[in-house]
Parts: C-alpha cells; structure tokens; sequence
C-alpha cells in the first residue's frame, strides 16, 4: 500500500476510533507498530476509571514527536523542493542517528527516501506556506524525558533548506508493537486472579469469566509505560448454579 493511502486510511480509522468507542476498531490483525495515544480506551491522562483491574503493565517500546516540515518561500513549486530537500535530510541524518521518521495516525510507517515524495504536501497555517506532517520515532529504554531530549537535539541537528524549517507539534507519544502478542499472557493473569477470588470462597464455589473475546486495549499508564487489558468480567458463584 502506498504511503499516502495509508495515511489516509490512518486518518479515517481514528476518526472511527474516536467516534466508535472501545469497540470500533478490530485489532486481530495488527502486527507493527501503533500510537497508544490514538487507540481505544486512550486519553489525556493515564488510567481510566472502566480500565479493569487485571492487565499488563509495561514499557512502552518507542516514543514518537510529531513535527511539520514547512516552507514560506513564495513561489508553491520552491516551497515542495524546499520541503522535499529538509525531507531527504532529516530521513539520512535519522538513520546516522538510529531514529526514524514515521506516518500514520494509527499503525505507523516507515518513512524512507524511496517513499517520502508520497507524503502529502497540504497548505500551511499561515498564507503562502506549504508543509508536510511527519513523525520522528525513537526506541524507549529509559525516561520519557531522555528520549524527548534525544528527538529535540536531532531536530536542531538537521540543516534548514532555503526557507524551509522543522516545528514541533503536539506532546511526546508513546508506541507498542504488535500489541495482540500480549492477549496470551493478560489471559493467564485473569484466569489467576479469577482463581483466587473463588478459592477465598470455598470449595464449593467456582468462577465463571466473560468477555475474554473481545479485542484487546491499551492506555497509557505513566510517562513511559503501557497497560494493555481486555475489558472481561468474573463472576464466583456455587458450582453448579
């Protein structure tokens, strides 16, 4: 697929993330890399008050920064080179540095100098300024705050075009991969805990858990940790009822 009709599907799936609820969006399939922030059950803050108990607390895999790289000059067709030269910059100078620029408002792409020119070139917020919208990923092994610094220095670091410049926009995210990979595992936490809840019953009762089909759902959980759950629910009654 190329990459400027993957942005747009990108875009349209949010809108139907957002609009749909927590289960608007199937994620069986998912196997890359996501935003956290642009998934069910994601918001503003950190845990949210239907997040269920039992789930998987861990660190993010990378953190991202959205940026615009945007050009005043006046003539569009030097504005698009402009951009287009930052662009090409920016992808080697990321690659030196073991970053990578990235698209998708939801499964992320590789941005890469075979298919940059793809990216859509849209007017800008002021009058006779273009740009183009492009995330700067980095892996998180540490501190939120180190890796902000880490994509901060590289984006001084790239040489401006012409008239051409890179700004920031919007708060540091973070990323996991291939979420699904952890539904195994949460299930097991879940069975756990479902034991133990009827065992402080007695023998003579049991548990009966449901919701363990529906789809999977992250939020962030601090700075730099996810906590992916499945929304289920457990009841202990007498076996046999």
């Amino acid at each position: 697929m190329k990459i400027g009709k993957r942005w747009a599907l990108s875009a349209a799936l949010l809108l139907a993330v957002t609009a749909g609820g927590a289960i608007a969006q199937d994620n069986s399939n998912i196997r890359g890399e996501v935003r956290v922030s642009a998934v069910r059950g994601s918001g503003d803050g950190y845990f949210k008050e239907s997040a269920p108990v039992i789930g998987l607390r861990r660190l993010a895999d990378g953190a991202i920064q959205d940026i615009l790289v945007t050009s005043d000059s006046r003539d569009s067709e030097l504005r698009r080179q402009e951009i287009h030269a930052m662009l090409e910059a920016t992808i080697r100078k990321a690659d030196a540095a073991g970053l990578e620029l990235v698209t998708g408002n939801f499964e992320l792409t590789k941005v890469t100098l075979a298919n940059y020119r793809e990216l859509p070139l849209r007017s800008g917020r002021r009058s006779d300024t273009s740009e183009i919208a492009v995330t700067v990923k980095t892996k998180l092994a540490g501190p939120a705050d180190s890796a902000q610094s880490r994509i901060d220095s590289f984006i001084r670091s790239v040489p401006a075009t012409g008239r051409s410049l890179i700004e920031k926009y919007g708060a540091l995210q973070l990323t996991i991969v291939n979420p699904d990979q952890y539904r195994g595992q949460i299930i097991k936490l879940i069975a756990d805990e479902s034991r133990r809840a009827s065992s402080a019953f007695g023998a003579d009762y049991g548990v009966v858990v449901s919701g363990l089909d529906r789809h999977l759902v992250w939020n962030q959980a601090s700075e730099n940790e996810v906590f992916l759950y499945i929304p289920y629910g457990f009841t202990v009654q007498p076996k046999g009822a």
